[in-house]
């Protein structure tokens, strides 16, 4: 890092990744005549960032925008939060809980994400749990 230059938030970056990512799925999608996946990634992630799950780190797995408290929830320490948006053919989005299944389907990023923001508010407010902050630490993606 040079001198005088802050150090890059690491859930910002995280997001950044996550963005572009979500931009070349998207191309990947509509170039494709052989895959059921929508091209809609890239405002279910633009959308999340936006909100409150903005706070989390984004990772994506089988389809679905999913959120973690730290860089490196394999490692313990941190955790997967257990709400997920899901990409669903017809260029649907599923909201899912973990052990529930899916709770709404919907077309909006908007509406999608509004519930999400809901559940995982409810999940932490339970007293079981208390609302986590992203840790800072590096990103590094997806990799496991």
């Amino acid at each position: 890092m040079s001198a005088g230059r802050e150090a890059e938030d690491p859930v910002n970056a995280a997001w950044d990744s996550r963005a572009c990512a979500a931009e070349k799925w998207d191309e990947r999608s509509r170039a494709s005549t052989t895959t059921w996946v929508p091209p809609i990634m890239a405002a279910l992630v633009e959308r999340a960032r936006k909100g409150t799950l903005g706070r989390f780190y984004p990772f994506t797995s089988h389809a679905a925008l999913c959120f973690r408290t730290g860089p490196r929830h394999w490692l313990g320490g941190d955790m997967v939060i257990p709400v997920s948006v899901a990409l669903a053919p017809g260029g649907l989005y599923d909201v899912r809980v973990r052990e529930r299944g899916t709770v709404l389907e919907t077309v909006s990023a908007d509406e999608a994400v509004t519930m999400a923001e809901q559940l995982v508010d409810e999940y932490f407010s339970d007293g079981a749990q208390s609302p986590p902050r992203a840790v800072s630490g590096p990103s590094d993606g997806d990799q496991r």
